[in-house]
C-alpha cells in the first residue's frame, strides 16, 4: 500500500479522534445511584430551621485578609460604579452570554458580605441595597436592561453584539434573596410593607402543577436551576409569611416546599447525569451544571442530609478531574470549541465545594481568583463563603 496514503489516513483519523474528544461530555458522571426517598414536612421545617451562619471575627489574618480586601475592594467598585450594564461574556461557538442582569443575584450576594465588610463598607451596602429596593427588588420578574449602564468589562464590546432586552427572573430565587436580605440587615421592615407584592408574585408557584422529572438527563433549559431557584423562593417566601402572621400562605407553601425538596433530593440520588445542556445565542456546545446552580444553604443541608454522601461525592469527583476550574478566563472545561469557561461553570462548583463538601476555608480561599469584571457579584459570593467558613471554624 502507498505509504503516502497510510500516512494520510492516520493523519485523519488523528482529526476525527481529535474533534469527537473535544466534545465529549456525555459519561463523566461519577455512576452513584440510591433509590428514591420520600421526605415529609418534618424535613423541610428541618432546613427552614437552618439559618445562613452570621458570625464573624474580629480580625482575619492570612490568606483571609487578603480575601476580605479583595471583597471589599470588588463590592466598593461596584456600588461606586452603579448603574453597572450587564456583563458581556463571549464563548465562542456557543455565542454570547449575559450576566448580572437581575437583581436577584445583587441583593443576595451583597446581603451575605455583609458580616464580613468594615463597618462604612457595611453601611454603605445596606444603604445602596435600600435604595435599590424602592427601584427594583430584588423579587421583581423583569431585570435590568441589557444595554443601560456603566460597562463591566475590561474590553471593549461592540454595541451591536450586546443582546437587546431586559433580564428575566428565571425563578423565583429573588423571594430568597429578599429574605435573605432582610435576614443580613437585621431589618425586618421591607418583609412587611413587601409582603403583598411578594405573595402576588408566588402566586403561580403555589398554586400551579410544579413539573420537573428527575429521571430525564436531556434537559436543555436549565430546569434543574429553577428547581433550585424555586425550592429556595419557597424556603423565603414560608418565613415571609410566618414572619407577617400569614398561617394559610405558609401552610401552603410548605405543602410545595415539600414536594420541591422531594424532587431536588431524589434528583440527586437517582440521576448520575449532573451535566446538562443549556441555551444561548447560538446554543451549540454549550453546557451547565445547573443542578448546582443557584444553590442556597438550606438545600445544600438538606442534600448532606438526605442523599447519604452522593453529593460529595458527586462534587469532588467533578472537581477534582478539572484541576484549574477555578480560573477567571481559564480554558474551557466544561462543552466543547469555546474560548473560556462559561461564569457559572466556576460559581456552581465553587458553591458545591463551600456548602456540599464543606470544604476548609483556606482550601476554598485557594480557589479564589481574580474577578471578572467590575460588579462580579459571583466573585463577592465566593469571598463570602470563604470568610463564613473561616468564621464558622474560628473558636
Amino acid at each position: 500500500m502507498n505509504p503516502l496514503f497510510i500516512l494520510s489516513l492516520i493523519l485523519f483519523l488523528g482529526t476525527l479522534q481529535t474533534g469527537v474528544c473535544q466534545n465529549i461530555i456525555d459519561d463523566d458522571e461519577l455512576d452513584l445511584k440510591l433509590p428514591p426517598t420520600e421526605l415529609s414536612t418534618n424535613d423541610l421545617d428541618k432546613l427552614l430551621n437552618y439559618l445562613p451562619n452570621k458570625k464573624t471575627i474580629g480580625t482575619f489574618e492570612g490568606i483571609f485578609t487578603c480575601v476580605q480586601r479583595k471583597l471589599e475592594n470588588q463590592i466598593k467598585l461596584t456600588i461606586s460604579n452603579w448603574p453597572l450594564m450587564p456583563f458581556h461574556h463571549t464563548l465562542g461557538i456557543s455565542g454570547y452570554e449575559v450576566y448580572f442582569n437581575h437583581p436577584d443575584e445583587l441583593f443576595y450576594s451583597l446581603s451575605i458580605a455583609l458580616p464580613y465588610l468594615s463597618k462604612d463598607t457595611c453601611e454603605l451596602v445596606k444603604k445602596f441595597l435600600a435604595e435599590q429596593a424602592k427601584i427594583l427588588p430584588a423579587y421583581s420578574i423583569n431585570g435590568f436592561d441589557n444595554q443601560i449602564g456603566r460597562p463591566r468589562e475590561s474590553y471593549d464590546v461592540p454595541f451591536n453584539l450586546r443582546i437587546s432586552g431586559h433580564g428575566v427572573a428565571k425563578s423565583t430565587f429573588g423571594v430568597y434573596a429578599f429574605w435573605n436580605w432582610c435576614y443580613f440587615t437585621g431589618d425586618y421592615e421591607p418583609a412587611k410593607a413587601h409582603y403583598h407584592a411578594i405573595k402576588s408574585r408566588m402566586h403561580s408557584l403555589l398554586d400551579g402543577d410544579y413539573k420537573f422529572d428527575i429521571y430525564n438527563a436531556d434537559y436543555v433549559n436549565d430546569e434543574a436551576e429553577k428547581l433550585n431557584g424555586d425550592l429556595a423562593g419557597i424556603i423565603g417566601f414560608i418565613r415571609l409569611a410566618r414572619l407577617n402572621g400569614d398561617d394559610e400562605a405558609a401552610k401552603m407553601a410548605i405543602d410545595v416546599g415539600t414536594k420541591l425538596l422531594n424532587l431536588r433530593i431524589n434528583l440527586e440520588r437517582v440521576n448520575v447525569k449532573i451535566v446538562t445542556k443549556t441555551s444561548d445565542t447560538k446554543s451549540l456546545h454549550i453546557y451547565k451544571l445547573a443542578r448546582y446552580s443557584d444553590l442556597v444553604p438550606e438545600i445544600c443541608e438538606g442534600l448532606r442530609e438526605f442523599c447519604e454522601g452522593v453529593a460529595e461525592k458527586r462534587v469532588y469527583a467533578y472537581r477534582s478531574a478539572r484541576n484549574g476550574w477555578y480560573m477567571a478566563f481559564g480554558d474551557r472545561l466544561i462543552g466543547g470549541e469555546n474560548y473560556t469557561n462559561p461564569l457559572h461553570f466556576g460559581r456552581a462548583i465553587f458553591c458545591g465545594a463551600a456548602l456540599i463538601e464543606k470544604l476548609d476555608a483556606e482550601k476554598l480561599a485557594s480557589f479564589v481568583d481574580v474577578p471578572h469584571c467590575i460588579g462580579d457579584l459571583y466573585f463577592i459570593e465566593k469571598c463570602s463563603l470563604v470568610l463564613r467558613s473561616c468564621a464558622e471554624s474560628s473558636k
